[in-house]
């Protein structure tokens, strides 16, 4: 995958490899499929792609890991990557992933209110495994890159639609923002990442281990115009296969400027990113530079 095709968030392959690939996968234990990708897929990536590259030095710079470590975690980084990769195409063949959901009570209220909410989640652990594991009542709106292939967006609409989950396509159409709009006029939830760009004009700055990041402005100022409640959900690859969900509520002070309500949200935002690399370290699967300074730490 380029390093252009990441950022927009454009998986990897045409319709008939994805075909073939869920075909496969019906029939063919998907732990077969990650030792093929173990030995001959993720070589090859660490040597073309820039975004390995990007993770030796996350892990290298960043994390302040030795060489030898540094390189052998971008090597487990990228596999674990593509398992989860090779876990979406298996939900997508019909399997189901035990999930185990920690601290869940407060957000399961909020499913069940009548307030439309925020939902944000990062480029860690595999959080799309939820949208086909977890049910609520309350509709979900998942903001979605629109330039993703085609055959990947009827694989999702299909699995999204049993679960009450709709995608609105953002980056390619202006109609968004009324569906947006439309979905927090009618109590909903509404699902976005906030660590990729789609405008580099519109970013806030906040820290990830004491380092400076860009993050999209958008989803923290959706929240704060609306003074909406925000939690943020991901999900977490175990060892054993299974995935553990993680719901956080991001709260912010809604009496102060709205430049404050906005940094507060990013704040918390990051710091639970944080807090979850330091529980998997190897799950971060943000593969471009959204770094703002280079090793100037606070």
């Amino acid at each position: 995958m380029s390093d252009s095709k990441r950022q927009e968030g454009i998986t990897y392959g045409n319709a008939w490899m994805h075909k073939t690939l869920i075909s496969l996968l019906k029939v063919v234990d998907r732990r077969v499929f990650y030792v093929f990708m173990y030995v001959f897929v993720i070589p090859v990536t660490l040597v073309l792609s820039n975004g390995s590259r990007l993770t030796f030095r996350y892990f290298r710079r960043r994390r302040g890991y030795g060489m030898l470590k540094s390189l052998w975690s971008t090597y487990r980084n990228h596999c674990i990557f593509g398992e989860t990769v090779i876990d979406k195409f298996a939900m997508y063949a019909g399997h189901r992933f035990k999930v185990i959901f920690d601290d869940e009570a407060r957000y399961r209220a909020m499913t069940e209110g009548p307030d439309a909410f925020l939902q944000l989640s990062a480029h860690i652990g595999c959080s799309e495994i939820l949208g086909y594991s977890y049910h609520v009542s309350k509709p979900c709106n998942v903001l979605v890159f629109g330039g993703e292939k085609q055959s990947l967006m009827g694989y999702r609409s299909s699995s999204f639609g049993e679960m009450n989950v709709n995608m609105i396509p953002v980056g390619v159409e202006a109609t968004h923002s009324e569906e947006i709009v439309g979905a927090f006029d009618r109590g909903e939830i509404v699902i976005a990442f906030a660590d990729r760009l789609m405008n580099p004009k519109k970013v806030i700055t906040s820290r990830i281990h004491g380092y400076g990041v860009s993050l999209a402005k958008g989803p923290f100022s959706m929240a704060v115009t609306r003074g909406i409640d925000v939690v943020m959900v991901n999900a977490m690859k175990e060892k054993n296969g299974s995935y553990r969900a993680f719901f956080t509520p991001l709260t912010y002070d809604k009496q102060l400027p709205a430049s404050q309500q906005r940094q507060q949200l990013a704040d918390a935002y990051t710091a639970e990113i944080e807090r979850l690399m330091e529980m998997y370290p190897l799950q971060w699967f943000n593969y471009f530079d959204l770094w703002t300074d280079s090793l100037q730490k606070s």
